[in-house]
């Protein structure tokens, strides 16, 4: 039932241009690489040489999310994203957190490939 909602509404053009996550293969995602960690200086860093948008309603979480995700995009590929996993105040509000705290995350990857993008196989 979700992969015929999730056909119509790409067919339908109701699905945004790009995903944050991929959508993979049921039981597909892993982890790839051990934890990593984010100072505030690195956090800051980022801040100072990307910006933040004007209409992004809490710059601490944008910055956390984007520099996060670029991080791990750089280790392993443009198929991989973050999961954040802390501190605490991050995951359980937007408005608790400052990038002072420093950033917590694990990155991700599809190991069965991408719902929708066939697969090759060799003969």
């Amino acid at each position: 039932m979700k992969r015929l909602m999730l056909s119509a509404l790409l067919v339908l053009g109701f699905a945004p241009a790009a995903m944050a996550v991929p959508p993979c293969w049921p039981g597909s995602v892993v982890n790839v690489g051990p934890a990593q960690y984010l100072s505030p200086a690195q956090l800051s860093a980022w801040w100072s040489t990307n910006g933040v948008p004007a209409n992004v309603a809490n710059a601490h979480y944008y910055v956390a999310f984007h520099a996060s995700d670029q991080r791990c995009k750089a280790l392993y590929g443009s198929g991989s994203w973050a999961q954040i996993t802390g501190p605490s105040s991050i995951i359980s509000t937007l408005n608790g957190y400052t990038i002072s705290q420093g950033l917590n995350f694990q990155c991700k990857k599809c190991s069965g490939g991408v719902i929708g993008v066939p697969i090759e196989v060799e003969k």
